[in-house]
């Protein structure tokens, strides 16, 4: 097949989220034997180039095209146009001029288009190619979590007005397009309850080459935590990690630590740094040795949406794992299985307390969640997966 990804940035690891999604669905497209070519915007200029460059890390853009004062069409989508600031921010008109150029010399089989790139183009109904809108994960979902969960006002009020955009645009891709794929059934199931035939379930896969079990590593009475730190979800998990979980536990465990480890912390998790124990470390070139040397895993998401990616890694590097229902909702581990799912504070601070103590049953756990994510979460099965919903009639 000849595939044409659509995306707001350019695809590469390391690299946000819906950055990392397209590399590897790219990757997995390359290794099976399909022609891949990307049409991506980054830093004012729209750019074409073949999929294994991106993959090789070579720039060999076929074409690029320069938009001057593009901030202009950022404030239109915004201000006049109604569409979410996470959308507003992908507006890039000249992609359409770029993409016309594109179909005028090369036949895709399958268009494949991240859906906050959709409002740039004034009609994907292409004659021959079969056109996936790549929802990533349910925003609004996310954004509707958070307002039940935020106690600020202001903060209530900015996100309820993010949300009825983002419903609006929602409305709008299922409109424009008759095949999507989604992170997770949770997801899909939000977004599309009367379309479910319409929408498949392709999540990212995980690497287990390089998210792997290290023996030989000793664990020490540290919990830990990853992810982008200024991401809301996770300022509010760190905080309510420390305050609420992690302090209970210190009281009756001196020694015990707590790592937050993650880019961009925001000044709140900042100022956790100042409490005996925690340990904030802002970006760190590998994230792998922190969860090697944890004694679990903590993630109490309150709020969030889509595959938490930062769990299926935490699994592969075998570090047990405690986390929030909602958390586990884009996954699918069983309770003490592959994993504890628990909702109240004091569920957490009883499971984490039988991990610390109990290292058999930490070593059974989390050699069932390693299997469960190479079952689920292969690069081979997921792409397989991608391979269908492109095929699918």
């Amino acid at each position: 097949m000849n595939i044409l990804f659509i995306t707001h940035r350019k695809p590469e690891i390391p690299g946000k989220g819906d950055q990392v999604r397209a590399y590897q669905q790219i990757r997995s497209l390359v290794n099976k034997g399909h022609t891949v070519h990307c049409l991506y915007q980054e830093n004012e200029e729209a750019s074409w180039c073949c999929g294994s460059s991106l993959l090789n890390g070579v720039n060999d853009e076929k074409y690029k095209m320069n938009a001057k004062n593009n901030r202009f069409s950022i404030l239109r989508s915004f201000l006049f146009k109604g569409y979410p600031l996470s959308v507003s921010l992908a507006s890039f008109p000249i992609l359409n001029v770029l993409l016309e150029r594109i179909l005028s010399e090369t036949q895709y089989d399958v268009i494949h288009v991240q859906s906050k790139m959709l409002h740039n183009f004034q009609s994907l109904n292409t004659s021959g190619s079969k056109v996936i809108v790549d929802y990533i994960d349910a925003i609004s979902l996310n954004l509707e979590r958070r307002y039940q969960w935020s106690n600020n006002p202001f903060e209530k009020l900015i996100v309820r007005g993010e949300l009825g955009r983002m419903k609006r645009y929602e409305l709008f891709i299922k409109t424009q397009s008759s095949k999507a794929i989604i992170t997770s059934p949770a997801d899909k199931e939000f977004l599309h309850s009367r379309r479910v035939k319409e929408v498949d379930i392709v999540p990212n896969y995980i690497d287990l080459s390089y998210f792997h079990r290290n023996l030989s590593e000793n664990r020490m009475k540290a919990l830990v935590f990853t992810g982008t730190m200024d991401y809301a979800p996770n300022v509010d998990a760190a905080k309510r990690l420390v305050k609420e979980i992690y302090l209970p536990l210190k009281a009756k465990n001196p020694d015990l630590e707590c790592w937050l480890v993650g880019a961009n912390p925001a000044a709140d998790i900042k100022k956790l740094n100042n409490i005996p124990g925690v340990v904030v470390t802002g970006f760190v070139e590998d994230i792998r040795p922190w969860q090697w040397k944890a004694a679990v895993y903590v993630c109490p998401l309150r709020f969030g949406a889509g595959q938490q990616n930062k769990i299926l890694e935490a699994a592969g590097l075998g570090c047990p794992i405690v986390m929030s229902t909602i958390t586990n909702s884009g996954i699918g581990f069983t309770h003490q299985e592959e994993a504890f799912v628990c909702e109240h504070n004091e569920e957490f601070i009883k499971e984490i307390e039988r991990l610390l103590n109990d290292h058999e049953l930490a070593g059974m756990v989390t050699a069932k969640a390693s299997d469960f994510v190479s079952e689920h979460f292969s690069q081979k099965k997921v792409g397989d997966q991608l391979v269908s919903a492109y095929t699918a009639s």
